[in-house]
């Protein structure tokens, strides 16, 4: 290991999305490598490292975290870390990458050359498995309870220096997953996500259950719920609530989740009731054509489809077709960008697709279920790992400020607020 270690912010520097850190403890290693969606859906890619990469460790599939990767592998090939089930979901957005890029006449920046060769240098790793990366690191993952697979990557540089990175976590027990594994022991430096950084969410199971009632409500009085959910984690977790508080009425599951659907069931040993989950999919109706579209617009039902902001995706088709129903109701269930249709939809109920500007009859509603940490869940994790320096990433400007201040209050001095670019000390 260098004498002083430094770390690069290439992304996710005082904004969400396309997370990128270049750490250089002699050896190079760069901790997921993302993509931001800007106006009009433009991509907005991190820097690019300038350097050859000793290695590339990935937290998880979401493409704010690993859209930019492929690119990587043009002109290069990197050993990468992450975990099974991030292999596969990763693998399933980056096809889908190609695809979309594909069907709008543009070049996505990659093919599948990159692809192919990302799978035959990537090194798959469970969680609580230490292994030596290069000479003066190890790497452990530790499971970070946010999407299938998601992990915490622990770095041990030398003899005893560690870094912990949270990319996206989520302390609390959720559906799908066990609340993130926060027994990590001696940490040094500290990098984690803020993007709750100054609010709680409300509790989990009262929410789940105004959920649950207010879609059978919908049915009750002979409405459409749809539920714009996201392909990974959320659609599924959606379909196993309203089983659970035994709402009556056909679900039709629509879009890529589908596809993720059946990577989590491959993996039971990253769910936490994997069994439960597989009777409340089974229950489903998986939508396979035009065919089954019109067929779950016959008579009232429950629509689950991507895209979770209505960026594409199979729930335009029912937005279209349901828009002027004053029987039916949205049913959001994540985080709305600004600039999406779907935040669109929900400040002004108005349907803005292109163009087009076009009234809607429905109801729509937002349910604040989170895959991150809340405020009060990230400032108990920093108490327990107690580091010596914080780096702050992954939030809006204004709430990292917030955030910040509230860490100093717990007493921590050394808390960095990083900007595009910069090159800090690790350690």
């Amino acid at each position: 290991m260098i004498k002083n270690p430094s770390i690069q912010f290439l992304g996710a520097a005082r904004e969400v999305g396309r997370s990128g850190f270049l750490i250089d403890a002699g050896d190079k290693l760069l901790l997921d490598y993302g993509v931001k969606f800007g106006q009009n859906n433009q991509i907005v890619e991190p820097l690019r490292p300038k350097t050859n990469l000793d290695a590339i460790i990935l937290s998880h599939a979401h493409l704010d975290h690993s859209g930019n990767i492929p690119k990587l592998f043009t002109d290069s090939n990197s050993l990468t870390y992450l975990t099974p089930p991030t292999l596969e979901l990763s693998n399933l957005l980056w096809e889908d990458s190609l695809k979309i890029a594909g069907h709008n006449g543009v070049h996505a920046g990659f093919s599948r050359d990159e692809l192919h060769r990302i799978h035959r240098y990537s090194f798959p790793v469970g969680y609580k498995r230490k292994l030596h990366i290069t000479q003066d690191a190890t790497l452990e993952f530790l499971d970070a309870g946010h999407i299938l697979g998601s992990a915490m990557p622990k770095l041990t540089f030398g003899k005893n220096k560690t870094l912990l990175y949270t990319g996206d976590f989520n302390p609390m027990e959720t559906r799908l997953h066990n609340g993130a594994d926060l027994k990590a022991g001696k940490i040094d430096s500290l990098i984690i996500e803020s993007t709750y950084g100054n609010r709680n969410h409300p509790p989990r199971k009262e929410l789940e259950k105004v959920f649950a009632e207010g879609v059978q409500d919908i049915i009750d009085r002979d409405g459409w719920a749809l539920i714009p959910c996201f392909a990974i984690g959320r659609g599924q977790e959606v379909i196993d609530i309203l089983r659970s508080y035994n709402v009556e009425g056909d679900i039709f599951y629509d879009g890529m989740g589908q596809k993720a659907a059946h990577i989590m069931l491959n993996h039971p040993d990253y769910l936490r009731d994997s069994k439960h989950l597989k009777k409340s999919l089974k229950s489903a109706f998986f939508v396979r054509s035009i065919r089954d579209r019109k067929k779950a617009l016959k008579k009232p039902c429950i629509i689950v489809s991507s895209a979770g902001m209505m960026q594409g995706g199979p729930i335009l088709f029912y937005t279209r077709k349901l828009r002027l129903d004053s029987n039916s109701k949205m049913f959001f269930t994540g985080y709305q960008a600004d600039g999406t249709i779907g935040k669109k939809l929900l400040d002004t109920k108005k349907f803005v697709e292109e163009k087009t500007q076009l009234d809607v009859g429905f109801e729509v509603e937002k349910y604040d279920f989170s895959a991150h940490a809340q405020k009060d869940g990230m400032l108990k994790a920093i108490d327990k790992w107690n580091p010596e320096k914080i780096f702050l990433v992954h939030g809006d400007e204004e709430i990292m400020f917030f955030f910040k201040d509230c860490i100093k209050e717990m007493g921590f001095k050394n808390v960095e607020m990083p900007k595009q670019g910069q090159t800090m000390k690790l350690f």
